[in-house]
């Protein structure tokens, strides 16, 4: 009977850690793009349900195990070779485990993530380790010995209570949340939004702190932030601050060489800038609170087998699920000097357009009444472009934002600036959006290293688009630093609770 207990916890071992590895790695390509190299192999889609899911059964399995192995005492026939691969494996799977939890609680200080991930490394050198002795000695026979088992001799009761320990963990795990007690104030109460949080009501309001990481530029790819929320009986506030050591208003400038006009990008072609974009803030918003960002993140250079492959490889946001999530997106440049941030949302995927290059899947703006940001080019392309406008006076421009009135058409006789000249890429039609994609007013102000953001909006704006605010509500929250793509991100969601 030991034997075939000894057989199961082996294979499901082997599976568990299979399945968990495979999706380690697969999430692991969104900050380490040299892993994209072994794309192939691993896993697409909704991925984050399927490591959490292995971390869930490895957990069950190495509970089990240990009672296991004091039951039948210290085994002493293994080889000093074998004790010391033993030793690897079970050193490099409890620093795993924890360190997977810690990120799972976002208990992460900076180093947290990068010892999971060199962790799991150590797991593969112990399998190859442990492995390539039995194969050497009995080759193909060595995957029959460990895995195949008489159906009589299977111990269907410890299989049974293992599946069932690791759904309760698998759904225990993924229900918990942190909680961002919500302050309330009186519709009296005059709250500006500028970015400076200097009204008293802010310095009453509960402070709730999160690691986030992962994202390209910070510190380790790591950056805390701190977020207050006041309310009354129409309107929520945040209060978000984060440490950036840079004030990052870039984005894709122009600059004028001999072969004309190019775009002044490191990643932009493949739609991951991560040195020439500005600084920008989002918030996402649901109704239900699940791992992976409420099941909205699906990872893969095509985890949509009916749909375009996208250029990074690193995958897609889309509910899938008929339901729609909020998105807010504050940018340094583009929505700042609006006093609003970007309205958008995650819904079902949309169709691909003809002749469009990037395709969002499921990331859609707001509708809109009137005002937009575009991109001051005809037509994109890494070698050379033709702005849409000039400015009307002549020199340098090296202002983030170009205004319609103060430019002019692109016509090459007006083109005289010499080379080495700036120009921005974004070209304002009008001062701010109208309608749908204007309910977020917001504002952003960085000092010392650290951008402080006030957001408010509606708590119910009857837009099929947005997610209203109540206690049922749970939000993520990712920043970036110079970058498009490559935000910091954190596991657990954040629950509003509001006490009116």
């Amino acid at each position: 009977m030991r034997r075939s207990i000894f057989i199961l916890l082996h294979t499901a071992a082997i599976f568990a850690i299979t399945l968990s590895l495979l999706s380690g790695f697969r999430i692991a390509t969104l900050t380490k793009p040299y892993l994209l190299t072994i794309a192939a192999l691993l896993p697409s889609g909704q991925v984050h349900n399927l490591h959490l899911l292995s971390a869930s059964l490895l957990l069950s399995l190495s509970v089990y195990y240990l009672y296991f192995r004091m039951s039948i005492g210290r085994v002493t026939s293994q080889s000093r070779y074998h004790r010391v691969v033993t030793w690897l494996g079970h050193v490099s799977l409890t620093i795993c485990l924890i360190s997977g939890l810690l990120n799972y609680f976002d208990l992460t200080p900076e180093h947290i993530v990068s010892l999971h991930y060199y962790s799991a490394v150590a797991i593969v050198a112990y399998l190859l380790l442990h492995s390539w002795v039995y194969i050497m000695q009995f080759g193909c026979k060595a995957f029959k010995k460990i895995l195949l088992m008489s159906s009589k001799h299977v111990p269907y009761k410890l299989l049974a209570a293992l599946s069932l320990c690791t759904g309760v963990l698998f759904f225990f795990i993924n229900s918990l949340t942190h909680t961002l007690n919500i302050t309330p104030i009186s519709t009296q109460v005059l709250m500006e939004i500028d970015g400076l949080a200097n009204e008293p009501q802010w310095q009453n309001a509960h402070t709730f702190i999160i690691d986030t990481a992962n994202g390209a530029n910070f510190a380790n790819g790591h950056t805390q932030v701190q977020i207050k929320a006041l309310s009354n009986q129409h309107e929520t506030f945040f209060l978000f601050r984060w440490a950036d050591p840079t004030k990052s208003l870039q984005h894709l400038p122009l600059t004028k060489t001999s072969q004309g006009w190019k775009v002044k990008e490191n990643g932009f072609y493949l739609f991951d800038e991560q040195s020439y974009y500005e600084d920008k803030f989002a918030v996402m918003l649901s109704n239900s609170c699940d791992i992976g960002a409420d099941g909205t993140s699906h990872l893969g250079k095509k985890p949509f087998a009916d749909k375009p492959a996208n250029w990074h490889g690193k995958g897609y946001h889309a509910s899938l699920d008929g339901k729609v999530r909020d998105l807010w997106h504050w940018k340094a440049v583009r929505t700042n000097d609006m006093v609003l941030a970007d309205d958008n949302y995650i819904g079902p995927l949309a169709e691909p357009l003809s002749g469009q290059r990037r395709y969002k899947a499921g990331y859609q703006t707001d509708g809109k009444e009137s005002g937009a940001y575009v991109m001051n080019w005809q037509w994109y392309s890494p070698s050379s472009i033709t702005p849409k406008r000039l400015p009307t006076h002549s020199g340098n421009d090296d202002k983030p934002v170009l205004p319609w009135f103060g430019s002019q058409p692109y016509h090459q006789s007006k083109d005289i600036y010499p080379i080495g000249t700036h120009l921005s890429s974004v070209l304002y039609r009008s001062n701010r959006f109208e309608g749908d994609r204007a309910d977020v007013r917001a504002k952003g102000h960085w000092h010392d290293g650290f951008w402080t953001l006030e957001l408010v909006r509606q708590n119910q704006t009857q837009s099929k688009y947005d997610v209203a605010l109540n206690n049922d509500t749970c939000i993520w929250v990712s920043a970036f630093d110079s970058s498009q793509i490559a935000h910091t991100r954190h596991q657990r969601a954040i629950k509003l609770r509001y006490s009116l």
